[in-house]
């Protein structure tokens, strides 16, 4: 049985889980397969996504580079985040 599509920002939540570390590059390659036709599958979208998920605690900024002119965050998920992903169907633990 295929697994169902999670709402996006739980999605990055899984994929948190499932790396060390990870950036938005990261995300926007990965996930393009399950993502890739819907609008909030962009670049700034991301940033939103990633800086949603940092401001409930549920990841955490770990690295901080300049990348030409913007600035390219790493991210790790927390406790709090792992905790999180109880919620998420079973089919996705």
């Amino acid at each position: 049985m295929a697994k169902s599509i999670l709402p996006f920002r739980f999605r990055v939540l899984h994929y948190a889980s499932t790396r060390d570390t990870f950036t938005k590059h990261d995300l926007l390659r990965d996930l393009e397969s399950e993502y890739a036709g819907e609008g909030q599958f962009t670049d700034k979208k991301m940033t939103l996504h990633t800086d949603s998920l940092v401001a409930v605690g549920m990841i955490k900024t770990v690295k901080t580079e300049l990348e030409g002119d913007d600035l390219l965050l790493t991210f790790r998920i927390t406790d709090y985040g792992k905790d999180r992903l109880k919620y998420l169907p079973d089919e996705w633990k």
